[in-house]
């Protein structure tokens, strides 16, 4: 029997094209996202712009040799240029400006950019933001507190959904992460936002921590995890508490779905000065290697159409049902209801 796939369309909500620093001014980038060629540039004054690829003049690719003039993106092939808004704004060797030019608009994604990334809106109905990206403490040029930002890239052959289930999957914490115990997790859902808090033992020398920042000389402790995320696409994760001096830990999960087998995630991580020269790399560094640790199951194991789990594993069994209704809301289909999950009694 062939592996069975995730069977949902393209989440809608914010995600991340690329990071700030990676779309200069007059930079150009040509991207899939969402199972769409899109364009990214940079203007000249410096504003995020995200649209389709493709020219509607004879078919084009802007990301594929277009440049930026000013506040316009220049075709490579005959020169038209298209504002930030995907309208026609100018064709140099048309005498008067055709009408139908003038009708004309490249579809443009709503742009942010929050946390250290720009981010485009995406909606299976192209309606508009129904919500905005937060703004997450430490990666806004509030800096004074804060170490080094370390960035993590990922290109995983899966979806976010399944990322997004293996988030309050607290089981495979010790089987797959050596964690000392399993979390003890409460949740807060309020529609697309959910929060959650752990108290959990960490070990700085456990096997997701590489040798070279491995604190061997120090015992487990225990540490306060939040996560928060809004969509599918924005995480923010925070520990405090941490040894020596009560530090922190903060993070953004900034994700983006490819397509239906393929998602990029990216992550920023820093801890508190106080900390960072002690604990902070094998804080930072088991996070960034437990990620390859469970991969290979997202990527390998496959979508059951009824999913029994035992009975402690009643949280992950409401996300992934909400989920699924969530999904079956929003399509206004009845597809998704062979997709329901079950907790044996």
């Amino acid at each position: 029997m062939p592996k069975q796939e995730f069977p949902f369309p393209m989440p809608n909500g914010w995600f991340c094209i690329t990071r700030s620093h990676e779309l200069k001014v007059g930079d150009v980038q040509s991207l899939k996202f969402c199972e769409k060629e899109v364009v990214a540039f940079r203007t000249e004054s410096g504003i995020p712009t995200v649209l389709d690829a493709f020219c509607p003049h004879l078919g084009a690719h802007l990301g594929e040799g277009g440049c930026v003039k000013g506040e316009t993106i220049e075709c490579p092939f005959h020169a038209w240029r298209w504002n930030a808004d995907g309208t026609c704004a100018e064709i140099p060797y048309a005498k008067n400006f055709p009408p139908k030019a003038k009708e004309t608009k490249i579809f443009n994604y709503p742009v942010v950019e929050v946390n250290g990334f720009i981010w485009a809106w995406h909606h299976l109905h192209k309606e508009g933001p129904t919500w905005e990206v937060p703004a997450i403490e430490g990666f806004n040029g509030d800096d004074e507190k804060w170490g080094k930002i370390y960035h993590y890239d990922y290109n995983i052959n899966t979806v976010l959904q399944e990322i997004a289930e293996n988030d309050v999957d607290q089981a495979h914490f010790p089987k797959v992460h050596g964690s000392p115990s399993l979390p003890e997790t409460e949740a807060i859902t309020e529609g697309i936002y959910k929060k959650t808090i752990a108290e959990t033992l960490m070990d700085p020398s456990n096997d997701s921590v590489s040798e070279e920042h491995k604190v061997k000389d120090h015992g487990m402790f225990t540490t306060t995890f939040t996560r928060e995320s809004w969509g599918l696409g924005t995480v923010g994760l925070k520990m405090i508490n941490l040894p020596p001096s009560g530090g922190e830990f903060i993070m953004v999960n900034a994700s983006c779905p490819v397509d239906n087998s393929h998602s990029i995630l990216r992550w920023s991580m820093r801890v508190s000065k106080d900390i960072e020269d002690e604990l902070g790399m094998a804080i930072i560094d088991g996070i960034a290697m437990a990620f390859w640790m469970t991969c290979p199951f997202g990527i390998t194991k496959a979508m059951l159409l009824i999913r029994s789990y035992a009975t402690a594993m009643g949280r992950l069994t409401n996300f992934v049902n909400g989920l699924v209704n969530f999904i079956q809301n929003l399509y206004k289909t009845d597809l998704w209801l062979k997709y329901t999950f079950s907790t044996p009694q």
